[in-house]
């Protein structure tokens, strides 16, 4: 009970800190650490997530740091593509997910790790390509039901890398469409979810945590979160994958 509070905590810190790593810390504690199964997991951890992340994105709103067109259109057009990952979920094996997931961590993070970070002069006026947010909503969306995460780890980089967005605002837009997209991806995998009383004690403790972490966020220098989220993620990779090939 006491590994499960400690992970929910870790989980809703780095949900609420970053704009994302929820899902990515949450599955791997699921399989892993708690002995469920990767569907089961992913379902439940997209229950969580969603609902961390409408609790931490409180404090960002606040502090005018949710875009709220980009927040609606990724939303929107995630859902048809949670839908859709779910549904190709279901014909891969749980292997190929967790080391597909692992992979993709390390992609995105040595990704992050080789730009430059955006502009802090960025103009909420300017209007970036329609197709564009479309397109990574969408992205976001699939990997949602696919792989069984917010979408943060690729909502974050895709906000200040592609649309020059800063990364406090990044992260606190961010937020929103995780909760959008996890949310309905939690539908599809609703008759896998399990509740046992570890459980229930890392979603508490991943709830109470997000918030409180999301105000942190505030006062921490945007470079260090940029950083601390591209190492957060090539760790989880590295982890994930000797899980897979080395037991």
């Amino acid at each position: 009970m006491l590994d499960s509070t400690i992970s929910g905590l870790a989980t809703g810190t780095f949900l609420g800190l970053l704009g994302g790593g929820g899902s990515i810390i949450a599955v791997p504690i699921l399989v892993y650490l708690l002995g469920m199964e990767a569907k089961q997991a992913i379902g439940t951890s997209l229950l969580i997530i969603g609902l961390a992340s409408l609790l931490a994105g409180w404090s960002h709103f606040r502090n005018r740091n949710i875009l709220l067109k980009p927040a609606l259109i990724f939303g929107a057009t995630g859902t048809p593509g949670a839908l859709a990952g779910a549904r190709m979920a279901e014909l891969v094996p749980d292997s190929i997910q967790l080391a597909a997931f692992a992979v993709l961590l390390s992609v995105v993070a040595l990704f992050m790790l080789s730009k430059r970070p955006a502009n802090l002069a960025f103009e909420e006026t300017r209007k970036p390509s329609m197709t564009l947010l479309i397109s990574l909503g969408w992205l976001a969306g699939v990997l949602t039901g696919f792989l069984g995460v917010g979408g943060g780890f690729i909502i974050v980089p895709a906000l200040t890398l592609v649309l020059k967005v800063p990364i406090k605002k990044a992260i606190g837009t961010s937020l929103l469409i995780i909760a959008i997209n996890s949310l309905v991806g939690a539908i599809s995998y609703s008759t896998t979810m399990t509740a046992t009383p570890a459980i229930w004690s890392f979603a508490l403790a991943t709830l109470i945590a997000a918030p409180v972490s999301g105000a942190l966020s505030q006062t921490v220098p945007q470079e260090k979160l940029r950083l601390s989220f591209a190492l957060v993620l090539l760790l989880l990779s590295a982890w994930m994958l000797s899980k897979q090939f080395l037991g």
